[in-house]
């Protein structure tokens, strides 16, 4: 939605090393300056949407229904995806039969993010770089996980996440760390939001996917007391 750098982002998907692409663009009815801009791009998108969203997720559930690779992934128009990205996540595919999502290194103000703590997910959400730029998922095993849930304003992508690896108990890999997919450049909503917005939030999640109440509270009385720490 009136993304500034949305240009820079989908050149950088046209100019990948893998041809065969499927860029389809969610545009949350910008407006004329960004129809303008999309409009000479006509030839290179495969299918492109204007219209008013419910939020992030909504547009994000728009593409995964029209989608028909074989795998799935999220460039947001704020980022940048480097030129052999595509070819680093097809070779994982052939090599890992059966692999239903990928976990691919992504740089943020010149720091670099890579790795993969599934493990960790019962006690926090922050175990994979992103759920943009770097991280792919197979069609079919996105069907079956379903859409992300669009009334969680904040964290949806991280409950769509839990119901990948615990309760559909997904296959995923990481990427080495020098395989860097992108550039998350100022892709960062959820600090739009309050310390305390986000964990009641995600606190929410835990329980909608029913998540153990002792464990909730120990997430909830554990992070408040380490805040109040650094504070």
């Amino acid at each position: 939605y009136k993304g500034k750098n949305l240009s820079k982002a989908i050149d950088s998907i046209l100019n990948q090393n893998y041809p065969n692409i499927e860029l389809i663009i969610i545009d949350g009815n910008s407006g004329e300056e960004v129809t303008s801009l999309l409009e000479k791009y006509e030839n290179d998108i495969d299918i492109w949407v204007s219209e008013s969203d419910q939020n992030l997720w909504d547009a994000w559930n728009k593409g995964f229904v029209l989608a028909r690779g074989d795998f799935v992934g999220v460039v947001d128009s704020s980022n940048i995806l480097y030129e052999d990205s595509l070819n680093i996540l097809i070779k994982y595919i052939l090599k890992n039969e059966g692999l239903d999502f990928l976990c691919g290194t992504v740089k943020k103000d010149d720091k670099v993010y890579a790795g993969f703590r599934p493990n960790d997910i019962y006690k926090q959400f922050n175990i994979i770089p992103s759920t943009v730029v770097g991280f792919y998922i197979k069609l079919d095993s996105l069907k079956k996980v379903g859409l992300l849930d669009i009334n969680f304003k904040i964290q949806s992508d991280y409950d769509w996440l839990y119901r990948i690896i615990v309760k559909n108990k997904m296959r995923g890999i990481r990427t080495k760390n020098e395989e860097i997919f992108g550039d998350l450049g100022e892709s960062d909503f959820s600090s739009q939001f309050s310390f305390f917005s986000g964990l009641l939030n995600e606190l929410k999640i835990r329980f909608h996917n029913n998540q153990n109440i002792l464990s909730l509270l120990y997430i909830f009385f554990g992070r408040t007391v380490m805040r109040l720490y650094k504070k």
